[in-house]
């Protein structure tokens, strides 16, 4: 009787419907993603402090600014931070090296915040030396964020790769976790995927790397909700050793030496856009 129901209700809303509005064939070409903010801050009403993990030279973050953010940009690396300065010198108050994946680093990039909008676009959460440490610098971009704020994150997964690798290298290694792990770090930090974006860029070939590398990632975007009060007495820490769920163990991590020949191996550093 309920499958009756059921079918019935999805033949008269499909026969209810105007032609028009039946557009599953039809996709943009591309997506704006100063659009989308604006969008997710004025519905869900989210403050402009931006905060870039991983901004490289700078370019995603004095777009920020001339978007009218609060920006606060940073990178791992030192020379990264200077050529961003050189770039764009608005941005010479508003850069800071930080480690994404370092719990000392985000505890004092925390102490700047609150922040309403965490991107870490161009595949840094990739940058990982091993899947337990991906998991760590998740947790660090949810803890990073505010009550009711928007996260922008940039993902690599093993099943967009042929094999669905646990890794994949050319200039450097990145770490892939996979569709499943993705899923449980989602719900582990309570999030709710507003949307996300298939990236995909063909890069020539580079000196250490000798063949065309096709890139493909998500563009997520994810609403930290206004958590749950926490049980009475329950110890509370922005940054710690986190005890959510983990991505699973995956196969061996394979390297230039050992990978048979034909496999192809991975994605260098992107511009950050």
């Amino acid at each position: 009787m309920r499958d009756a129901r059921r079918r019935r209700e999805i033949r008269d809303y499909y026969l209810g419907i105007s032609p028009d509005e039946i557009t599953s064939h039809l996709t943009p070409a591309s997506f704006d993603l100063w659009d989308s903010v604006a969008r997710y801050r004025r519905e869900l009403q989210i403050g402009a402090r931006w905060l870039e993990i991983g901004g490289g030279m700078g370019d995603l973050a004095a777009a920020a600014l001339d978007h009218g953010y609060d920006v606060l940009m940073t990178d791992v690396q030192a020379k990264l931070l200077d050529t961003a300065a050189a770039r764009h010198p608005r941005l010479r108050t508003r850069l800071r090296r930080a480690d994404i994946f370092d719990a000392r680093d985000v505890a004092a990039l925390a102490a700047q915040g609150p922040f309403s909008i965490v991107a870490a676009v161009g595949a840094v959460l990739n940058h990982a030396r091993d899947q337990s440490e991906l998991a760590h610098g998740f947790d660090h971009l949810v803890a990073l964020g505010e009550p009711s704020s928007l996260l922008v994150v940039d993902l690599m997964l093993s099943e967009m790769f042929p094999g669905h690798p646990a890794s994949v290298w050319a200039d450097f290694l990145h770490v892939l976790p996979g569709f499943g792990d993705l899923a449980r770090l989602t719900r582990a930090s309570g999030l709710h995927v507003l949307e996300a974006h298939s990236l995909y860029h063909r890069y020539p070939p580079t000196a250490t790397f000798d063949r065309e590398f096709d890139e493909r990632m998500l563009r997520l975007f994810f609403h930290k909700r206004i958590p749950a009060r926490p049980p009475r007495g329950a110890a509370r820490s922005l940054v710690r050793e986190s005890r959510r769920a983990r991505p699973a163990p995956r196969r061996r991590v394979p390297s230039p030496a050992s990978d048979p020949p034909g496999t192809r191996r991975a994605a260098r550093r992107r511009s950050r856009a």
